[in-house]
């Protein structure tokens, strides 16, 4: 089945440093308890946005500016690790629509 080829892409978008961004960096294995996905979003890139307190970091998802961002950017190898579809699901359910990685792991 052929798929239709994309022609634009709009969005807000939010650039994630970092090279290796593996699946547990973007869905930490204690949330990964549900039956279903729903809830997932507000996991996303939990341990990197929250400090061991709790408190908010500066990471780029934090930043009000990108309050709503449906597109995510990030750089070589992004999904790498371990094989959770619990990883691609957190980042649906936190609002991506897309992601655009300079490249990706294979598993992901």
């Amino acid at each position: 089945m052929a798929l239709d080829p994309v022609k634009s892409v709009t969005g807000r978008a939010v650039f994630i440093p970092g090279a290796d961004i593996d699946t547990d960096r973007i869905i930490p294995a204690r949330f990964m308890k549900c039956v279903t996905f729903d809830g997932l979003g507000e996991f996303a890139f939990y341990d990197v946005r929250h400090d061991e307190h709790g408190n908010k970091t500066n990471h780029p998802l934090n930043d009000p500016r990108f309050d709503g961002a449906s597109i995510l950017v990030a750089g070589v190898n992004f999904g790498c690790g371990s094989s959770r579809e619990h990883a691609p699901q957190s980042l649906r359910k936190y609002g991506f629509n897309g992601i655009i990685a300079e490249s990706f792991a294979e598993i992901f």
